[in-house]
């Protein structure tokens, strides 16, 4: 059965997508300093350590993201294409937790000397790190650089397919998917920044647009076998070496996962989306991916002693007890995030919106 969407209707699966992705962006960084050693370890452990890879696709959750945000917000500008909300929007949602996650890391900074990557704390530096001109604080942040280069973007493929159609939006991807290959535009923003997957945000906006020619197809019998191909070839991708190419095909493995998600039947093989936790996870995915970089030195410590305390343990289960222990000690920060700043915030954007008349009130992204 095809689940009809509306313009304006909220999808939970989607964001329990997004908690998915999130969780596996701090597997992956978890993951990383170990590759070596499961490397070294030959055997079993080795090829359990390449599973534990592709589970945790961290470059490909991120492009999903942007898929994603393509998606919703593509969604928001067909409710309301006003620029100015969208700006406003964007300012509300994306902003205050990303002010709030580098005061803290700066105030545990100033309190310890603990930092999650080295960088200077001087207070020009801070001001540019929660614009997101500098990304040096909290590297993972460097998406959100991405994410606001984008809004041009996005609100011009909004106008260009509401003047003259989906055409213009293709010749937008093959452009941008062309300079993706080109290292002076890809590292265009500089710091460990890649715009390379930039016309992610666009497949997203075409999902949206062309949703309706797309889900006769995802309401095949074939729906099944694509959702396992999309995550085969997700997955795949986090064990080959990151080229433009497999940029492009997590790119469409995402738009296809969402596109299932939203317009095609509700299959099995999703059910885990609706389960509390992940829907959980999903609320609070973007104060929890900000803030996951805080746990990886303890996670790091703990992954030592592990490996010190039992040697004969395999490299991948010290890499699922470190990423588990990780996880936990972000979730309830992260929660606090979510509840105590992002929640305000977009609350906040609610009664900027209904101060204006000629702007209707919308729900959040």
């Amino acid at each position: 059965m095809t689940v009809p969407v509306t313009p304006g209707a909220f999808l939970p699966r989607i964001e329990s997508l997004r908690g998915a992705a999130a969780l596996a962006v701090a597997f992956c960084h978890v993951g990383v300093p170990l590759a070596d050693a499961a490397t070294a370890s030959g055997g079993l452990d080795a090829l359990a350590f390449r599973i534990y890879e592709a589970l945790s696709n961290g470059t490909g959750a991120v492009v999903a993201f942007f898929v994603m945000s393509g998606f919703v917000l593509a969604k928001s500008l067909d409710r309301n294409p006003d620029p100015l909300r969208f700006l406003r929007h964007r300012l509300f949602r994306l902003f205050p937790a990303i002010v709030a996650v580098i005061a803290a890391i700066t105030l545990v900074y100033r309190c310890t000397g603990f930092q999650p990557y080295p960088a200077s704390f001087d207070l020009g530096n801070v001001l540019l790190n929660m614009l997101t001109v500098h990304t040096d604080i909290n590297r993972v942040m460097w998406s959100m650089k991405v994410e606001v280069f984008a809004t041009p973007l996005i609100l011009g493929c909004a106008w260009l397919f509401a003047t003259f159609g989906p055409r213009p939006l293709w010749v937008v991807i093959a452009v941008l998917f062309g300079l993706s290959w080109i290292g002076q535009y890809a590292a265009l923003l500089g710091e460990g920044t890649t715009i390379a997957p930039l016309y992610a945000f666009v497949f997203g906006m075409l999902l949206h647009f062309r949703g309706d020619a797309f889900a006769p197809l995802l309401a095949s019998r074939w729906a099944t076998p694509a959702a396992l191909l999309s995550v085969s070839a997700f997955s795949v991708c986090s064990v080959l070496k990151q080229t433009g190419w497999t940029l492009m095909i997590e790119c469409l493995s995402a738009t296809l996962l969402v596109g299932l998600i939203a317009y095609g039947p509700r299959l099995s093989i999703f059910r885990p989306l609706d389960w509390r936790v992940v829907r959980f996870y999903g609320r609070i995915s973007y104060s929890f991916y900000l803030l996951h970089p805080m746990s990886l030195w303890l996670a790091g410590e703990a992954a030592l002693r592990l490996q010190h305390a039992a040697p004969g343990l395999p490299v991948t289960a010290v890499a699922v007890l470190t990423g588990v222990l990780s996880v936990a000690l972000v979730t309830p920060v992260a929660w606090l995030c979510w509840a105590a700043v992002e929640m305000p915030a977009i609350r906040l954007g609610r009664r900027a919106r209904a101060a204006n008349p000629a702007a209707p009130m919308q729900a959040p992204m």
